[in-house]
């Protein structure tokens, strides 16, 4: 069997399972009011999805062992198509809200499934190349939803786009089934690791701060940073772009920065994976003090990009250090960056509500960072 078949299928349909959701935190900031919602509303439904996953991740992950996972992705993908195509359908924020806890449930046994798939026909000695190319197709998904999402909504509108999208999720489902061909038709539970050690208090630091400030805050309100600095857009050359479509630009260079984590991993081999940690941390609550300080947006931007990289850097650094402790320390280290992902955009949505300058967003941000660096430091485990 070609080894690398069921990693670009279960990549491929990773990515495609994105495009809904990763839409929302591109068009939702600024498209919030023709739907009737209020600041609080938004912040709520770019965390609900992330709050159901702190529960879960470990039940998830026992339901595998138990029933065939084949079956299992094929329903979380078509689960998540069905979802993208409710976002365009109902404009509740009772019935988004819904809509966005049921895709936190699908997400999990999507990533779970996704990972094991990839471990399982993989190569002792290819496995982290493997992750790697999985990796990047995922994040395919996020940047095509994030930037052509923003983008086909000022062309094509928010309900028009959405079933777009769900159609092609839809097609893409049974790319799941073809992933596990030839795979066990139930995950085993692995022996290995038995004893390993827990993640402990600055890990799971790390990983709430991670999740918090980049995946929450700062992405889910760039859409009402980059509102507030330009209205509804600009016009370059005589052409007229949209915000929506420029917050979409800015949180795609969020994941072309995750292409760069081979790059951030040697770095963090070659400084110490917890010294490597803690620089990257410093430097992303530098960048987003700086951004906090200046008034001119050019200066805000190139302080999130710069960000951008450093959150990457960090989240490689850390997972690289729990994933020697073993599963049971990347279960925990995955749960508190799930629980800060969906803390973060109620947070930074409370900004708005309360009346609060942008600028104390990137505070917070800086704060946490800042908290995580000084526990790295002083702590010993």
């Amino acid at each position: 069997m070609n080894k690398m078949r069921p990693v670009l299928f279960a990549g491929g349909a990773t990515a495609f399972s994105l495009l809904g959701d990763q839409t929302l935190y591109a068009v939702l900031p600024t498209y919030y009011t023709e739907l009737g919602l209020l600041p609080w509303h938004v912040g709520i439904l770019l965390s609900a999805n992330r709050f159901v996953r702190v529960f879960i991740n470990h039940w998830a992950e026992r339901f595998c062992q138990l029933y065939s996972p084949r079956l299992l992705f094929f329903l979380a993908l078509v689960g998540g198509a069905a979802l993208t195509a409710v976002y365009a359908l109902v404009t509740s924020f009772i019935f988004l809200l819904v809509a966005r806890v049921l895709w936190g449930v699908c997400w999990t046994f999507i990533r779970q499934i996704g990972l094991t798939t990839v471990a399982e026909s993989s190569e002792v000695a290819n496995v982290g190349r493997s992750m790697g190319i999985y990796s990047g197709l995922s994040r395919l998904g996020s940047l095509t939803g994030n930037f052509f999402g923003a983008l086909g909504h000022d062309i094509l509108g928010f309900p028009a786009l959405l079933l777009l999208f769900s159609g092609l999720s839809f097609l893409a489902a049974p790319l799941g089934v073809l992933s596990r061909r030839g795979l066990p038709e139930k995950i085993e539970e692995s022996t290995a690791g038995k004893a390993v050690s827990k993640a402990g208090i600055r890990l799971l630091l790390g990983g709430f701060s991670v999740g918090f400030v980049g995946q929450g805050a700062i992405m889910s309100t760039l859409g009402l940073v980059m509102a507030e600095a330009l209205g509804t857009g600009l016009e370059v050359a005589g052409v007229f772009i949209g915000v929506a479509t420029l917050t979409g630009a800015l949180m795609a260079t969020r994941w072309i920065a995750d292409l760069a984590a081979p790059l951030m991993g040697a770095l963090s081999d070659r400084w110490g994976r917890r010294k490597g940690a803690m620089v990257f941390l410093a430097t992303g609550a530098l960048a987003l003090t700086l951004a906090a300080a200046s008034e001119m947006l050019e200066i805000r931007v190139l302080c999130v990009l710069l960000f951008f990289v450093c959150a990457t850097g960090a989240h490689v650094s850390l997972v690289a250090e729990v994933g020697a402790r073993g599963p049971r320390a990347v279960a925990s280290y995955v749960t508190a960056a799930d629980l800060g992902a969906c803390t973060g955009p109620i947070v930074g949505w409370m900004m708005p509500q309360w009346e609060l300058p942008t600028m104390w967003i990137f505070v917070v941000g800086a704060l946490c960072y800042g908290v995580t660096v000084l526990v790295n430091w002083w702590q010993v485990d």
